[in-house]
């Protein structure tokens, strides 16, 4: 069959099922019995779209073909009448929405390697998934991969909850991220006990301060990513609850963090991260607090620096002291920093013959004052 007999043949297939979209449950079934016998066991994949109105032909093809379903993604309405067991599902892909009334299937869990969870301002329940008729558990037996979004940062907006208090079970889960999201202590214990190698978290300070009371000792990666888009009284504990994670995390290969937000910085003084490792600032910062911090990161060797918002005094303030270091500080820094990058969305307005003149001055300098720079970068984005 050449390609145009193919596209004539699937363009019979689209019509058939067309035709029979308006009509009942059993009509429909019919005609994706039909359509469906040219795939076989080819059917390996569903995705769910919010346009598309084959919404019974999906699910019918869920249902008939489950014991094939390797990857099920979902964010639309989908009226399932039956349990979902799909013995060979490994991707789960799910989006919950509060303008879209859904009736997920029940699934069972057992052969799930990687979940993405999705919330548009709207709780999810662990009861999606069925539980083990001996143990009474909800076992993700073979889970290595596991992602829970919150899309909109609204406190108490997106809980992960548990209605029937089951326990969770994760004994191979490698790789967890979470964002905007809330869990119970005891949800939280499950999953990042065992063998957690990489976390990772965006949100408020005092989630993630909750979320690593957990030991994480196990952990090979730990990011976390701080964002607060207004101000709250939780940033006056940034520095007491930042230096409470950053003393535990001993041994972690790879500590990084992101602050997002000038709320939770307005003073630096007093922080105490003796292992981080990667510091990324989404805001000006004046080089001279800069430099004062740094001998309480002492294991740090990525510093990235946003100074877009920096106004022409402070710039020309920073400029001063990058182009006379040796004034300021008379010896090198112990920093372990090798690698250093200035974001500057604006560096070509500022750029004029006297900056360019100083810019290499300030390169030499800087891998004075810290010996082991190897790679800076003066970047507008």
């Amino acid at each position: 069959m050449d390609d145009s007999d193919e596209e004539e043949s699937n363009s019979s297939d689209e019509e058939a099922v067309t035709d029979s979209g308006g009509s009942d449950w059993e009509s429909v079934s019919s005609s994706v019995s039909s359509s469906v016998n040219s795939v076989g066991n080819a059917v390996a994949t569903l995705v769910l779209d919010p346009h598309n109105f084959y919404q019974k032909l999906i699910v019918a093809l869920a249902v008939g073909y489950d014991k094939q379903l390797t990857k099920y993604v979902c964010s639309m309405p989908a009226m399932f009448p039956y349990t979902l067991s799909a013995p060979n599902l490994i991707d789960l892909d799910l989006t919950f929405s509060d303008s879209l009334g859904q009736n997920l299937p029940t699934i069972f869990p057992q052969s799930l390697r990687r979940i993405n969870i999705s919330l548009e301002n709207v709780p999810f329940s662990w009861d999606v998934f069925c539980a083990d008729m001996e143990s009474e558990a909800i076992e993700f037996n073979n889970l290595v991969d596991l992602s829970i979004t919150g899309v909109v940062q609204v406190s108490g907006a997106n809980n992960v909850m548990n209605a029937n208090d089951l326990d969770l079970v994760f004994p191979k889960l490698e790789r967890l991220y979470l964002e905007n999201i809330s869990l119970t202590r005891k949800d939280a214990q499950a999953i990042m006990g065992h063998g957690l190698k990489r976390f990772s978290y965006v949100g408020s300070i005092v989630a993630a301060s909750q979320l690593c009371k957990q030991p994480l000792r196990n952990l090979d990666t730990l990011i976390l990513v701080w964002v607060e888009k207004q101000y709250s009284e939780e940033a006056n504990d940034f520095v007491p609850l930042t230096n409470e994670i950053f003393n535990k995390t001993d041994g972690i290969e790879h500590v990084r963090c992101e602050i997002r937000s000038a709320y939770y910085t307005r003073s630096m003084v007093g922080i105490d991260w003796p292992y981080l490792t990667h510091l990324s600032l989404g805001f000006m910062i004046s080089f001279k607090e800069l430099f004062d911090m740094l001998p309480k990161v002492p294991n740090l060797v990525f510093l990235n620096v946003d100074i877009t918002k920096c106004i022409d005094h402070e710039f020309a303030e920073a400029t001063e002291i990058l182009t006379n270091i040796k004034k300021h500080y008379p010896a090198p820094s112990s920093s372990k920093i090798k690698t250093l990058r200035l974001v500057d969305e604006n560096i070509s307005l500022r750029s004029n013959s006297c900056c360019k003149h100083t810019f290499g001055g300030v390169i030499e300098n800087l891998k004075w004052y810290w010996p082991q720079l190897k790679d800076i970068k003066f970047q507008e984005n």
